[in-house]
């Protein structure tokens, strides 16, 4: 299902949205920048996962009573991104 929004542009945007109508990569502009919008949403998904996963584990520790210490989150973060 699609909905209209009115959303503002840099020029730039714009100009390649054209170029992709012009160039028959899109069949409009709206379908130009839902082609941009789509192209960067797998990258957006995992960093949204990534941080729903420290999320979760951060609660599990408060759960457990144990108290994050500043500067202790990047070893939780680290561990998470190696596995």
């Amino acid at each position: 299902m699609s909905v209209t929004v009115s959303i503002k542009v840099k020029k730039e945007l714009l100009e390649l949205a054209e170029k992709m109508v012009k160039y028959g990569m899109a069949k409009s502009r709206s379908h130009a920048f839902n082609l941009m919008i789509e192209s960067g949403l797998e990258a957006i998904k995992k960093e949204v996962e990534f941080w729903d996963r420290v999320y979760e584990k951060a609660k599990e520790l408060k759960k457990k009573k144990i108290r994050l210490e500043h500067g202790k989150l990047n070893e939780l973060l680290s561990e998470d991104r190696e596995k």
